[in-house]
């Protein structure tokens, strides 16, 4: 029998993420992380305290989309952090006004945000709304524009192991003609290897 270690809780981070429909017709999307330590911590740059318990981070976000998921309206507070000028980055975040969630964001996200002009924490918390804008707005979407379902989903052939094109789901949708997958020729698979080089 294995014997398990003994473990003294020092940090817990608490994420939370919430999608709302706005009587507006648009979409609020909330993120929150909060870190906690379990001792007092002293900030280095005065030398004031965090109690045991309380937020040393304390940071949300508020994305405001259209059924494109195109960006409204972005909000960044930072109500806990470490250093004075933590705060300061919460403004820089409104450049993404006007900006689309969809492929290649995450990586647009890093290029606009790198160095001194966002916050680490902050950067954590677009993915998390991103995929929470997704489950909030699947369902309702497709209801309301059923012609685009079978393009939604053909985008999640194969993206991760249970949209595998050889699963259950992706078999599903194919026999209730609902998705169509391209048919097995050589010339397809000789295409997938160049792209994979």
């Amino acid at each position: 029998m294995t014997q398990v270690a003994k473990r003294t809780l020092m940090h817990r981070r608490r994420i939370e993420s919430y999608g709302y429909l706005r009587d507006d017709g648009l979409w609020d999307i909330e993120a929150k992380m909060q870190d906690l330590k379990t001792y007092q911590v002293t900030r280095e740059f005065d030398n004031s305290s965090v109690s045991e318990g309380q937020p040393f981070h304390d940071i949300s976000l508020t994305l405001t989309i259209d059924d494109t998921f195109l960006i409204k309206e972005v909000s960044v507070s930072m109500e806990a952090f470490p250093f004075p000028n933590c705060g300061g980055a919460a403004p820089n975040f409104s450049v993404l006004k006007g900006t689309r969630i969809g492929p290649g964001w995450n990586r647009r996200l890093k290029e606009t945000f790198s160095g001194n002009v966002g916050c680490t924490h902050v950067l954590e918390l677009f993915p998390v709304a991103a995929t929470t804008a997704f489950q909030t707005m699947w369902q309702p979407l497709g209801e309301k524009y059923p012609e685009m379902v079978p393009h939604a989903v053909s985008k999640l052939v194969n993206s991760c192991h249970g949209w595998s094109e050889e699963g259950p789901m992706v078999k599903k949708l194919v026999e209730e003609q609902i998705l169509q997958l391209p048919e097995y020729s050589p010339t397809n698979v000789a295409v997938k290897e160049s792209e994979n080089e």
